[in-house]
């Protein structure tokens, strides 16, 4: 739990620990919204709890539409916490680590907006000192917005652009930096921005010549597919200058007079097989994707939850579900989550999740066997159940067992905590 906070935050839901910092979904009652509190309980020092009230006053002294806004900071007895603007649950680490980099046409104006928060940001004097994947929230159509303020200090304010420029490398490659340019590997992307992003990452820059760079860069150009029938369109051009070509030749002999007037075969135009439209697309075949078994996953509790209703899972019908049991405590406090583990045969490259109760949050995982610990699985992603249906890029793992791994279940309106899913769907 964490320490005694103001009446005006009701906390709704716990969001996990980022290092020794516990987050929570919180609304402030008296202005009807959202926020995120981010809190040091009693086990941290003082000195820890002053650099985090230290460094998170520092940021909400900054102003800038690619920084998350923060609304308060406080020292409490037995702890820490600060009060800011709820950026939604997704940042760039999860997004990521779930296959999903950011689009070309998001890239450069999120570049040059982060790079400009962190130059607002040192314009007072002060470092974010510890900026990575996970410091930055990020959902398609909306700024990415640089947070995770009160973090221990890991670098000074070269450090911080340095840790940027590598941040945006990886989240446009999906990528450790330092590899590969991402021109070499992405089509249309400029070389000019690998050469800003590696002096970046070399220290040549400061957080506003960084911005300044991004904003001078050309645009980004998105490859746009081509057209099926280009081909097509090419072997009817070059068949109609067949028959003006006859045509000519046939008219020349009319006017000129020119002995008799033969029958002409018209050229056989034989078109290249790189550019051949099938009349039908040739199709690859996937290999299909099955799930063998199912069974719920519960190692810090009694075993068991509501298996008898799994089979919901899978029977095509919507309005039928599966649900957690019912929970009077907030899940976190009883044990770190409860889970689905299902047996896959095939690569699945999506997970399809329909009717998810909105605001639960969840992990995946996958391991080649079952292991009856969480221990013994291979993290791949997490987030938040939006509303409606939840789709996630999955990366290649063949055959195997995948675990949804719920951490934390919505308050319905009785006071209890539960979840249910209506549909679960693997694809190619």
């Amino acid at each position: 739990m964490p320490p005694p906070i103001s009446d005006r935050y009701r906390l709704e839901m716990r969001l996990g620990r980022d290092g020794d910092i516990e987050e929570w979904l919180a609304t402030d009652t008296s202005l009807e919204r959202p926020v995120l509190i981010r809190s040091l309980g009693p086990e941290t020092t003082p000195a820890r709890r002053r650099q985090f009230v230290e460094s998170v006053g520092a940021a909400a002294k900054t102003t800038h539409s690619h920084l998350v806004r923060v609304f308060a900071v406080e020292t409490v007895e037995g702890g820490a916490y600060s009060v800011s603007e709820w950026p939604g649950g997704a940042n760039l680490e999860d997004r990521v680590g779930a296959g999903r980099v950011m689009d070309l046409e998001e890239f450069l104006p999120n570049a040059a907006g982060l790079a400009g928060a962190l130059a607002a940001l040192h314009a007072t004097g002060d470092p974010h000192g510890h900026v990575d994947l996970s410091s930055i929230y990020y959902s398609v159509a909306h700024p990415a917005k640089l947070g995770s303020f009160g973090r221990p200090m890991r670098t000074d304010i070269d450090g911080d652009v340095r840790a940027l420029a590598g941040v945006l490398e990886s989240s446009v490659t999906g990528s450790a930096p330092g590899g590969p340019p991402p021109s070499e590997s992405i089509d249309g992307f400029p070389r000019s921005l690998d050469r800003i992003l590696r002096q970046g990452q070399s220290g040549g820059l400061t957080a506003d010549e960084l911005e300044k760079a991004f904003l001078a860069a050309p645009t980004v150009r998105v490859p746009q597919p081509e057209s099926r029938s280009t081909s097509r369109r090419l072997l009817l051009v070059a068949g109609l200058l067949v028959v003006v070509a006859v045509g000519l030749v046939l008219l020349g002999r009319l006017f000129t007079g020119g002995g008799p007037i033969l029958p002409v075969t018209p050229t056989q135009v034989t078109p290249d097989p790189a550019e051949t439209v099938p009349s039908s697309e040739a199709t690859v075949p996937v290999p299909p994707i099955s799930i063998r078994n199912t069974a719920s996953f519960d190692p810090f509790g009694e075993g068991g939850e509501n298996d008898e209703l799994i089979p919901n899972l899978f029977d095509g019908n919507s309005t039928t579900t599966w649900r957690t049991e019912r929970y009077q405590t907030p899940l976190p406090l009883i044990k770190p989550g409860v889970g689905l583990r299902f047996d896959v045969q095939g690569t699945p490259g999506e997970l399809f999740l329909i009717g998810f109760s909105p605001g639960t949050v969840f992990e995946v995982y996958w391991a080649t066997a079952a292991d009856p610990q969480l221990s013994g699985w291979e993290r791949i992603l997490g987030a938040q159940a939006p509303r409606g249906s939840a789709t996630l890029s999955l990366p290649p793992r063949l055959d195997g067992h995948w675990l949804l791994w719920l951490t934390d279940l919505p308050e319905q309106g009785d006071g209890s905590f539960f979840s249910t899913l209506s549909e679960v769907r693997f694809s190619p």
